[in-house]
């Protein structure tokens, strides 16, 4: 008596292939979803930098109006 019959050797194999197969599609997507993490984590360093130079300006601006106001407040006493 055979231990493992024909068919049952080539539904293994089947089986087999059909992981591989699917390891391989989900090894791909990982590595696309790691490109695009990078990516993003990028784009978020720029955004802040351009956030924390758009706080600079605005507290420059404040600083400039106020003087101009205190100025305008001197003037007018």
């Amino acid at each position: 008596m055979e231990l493992f019959s024909e068919n049952k050797i080539g539904e293994l194999e089947q089986k087999i292939d059909n992981l591989i197969k699917n390891y391989k599609g989900m090894k791909e997507e990982h590595e696309k979803l790691l490109g695009r993490i990078k990516s993003l984590e990028g784009e978020n360093t720029e955004l802040k930098t351009k956030m924390a130079d758009v706080k600079n300006e605005r507290e420059l601006l404040i600083e400039k109006v106020t003087k101009i106001l205190e100025k305008v407040e001197k003037v007018e006493v």
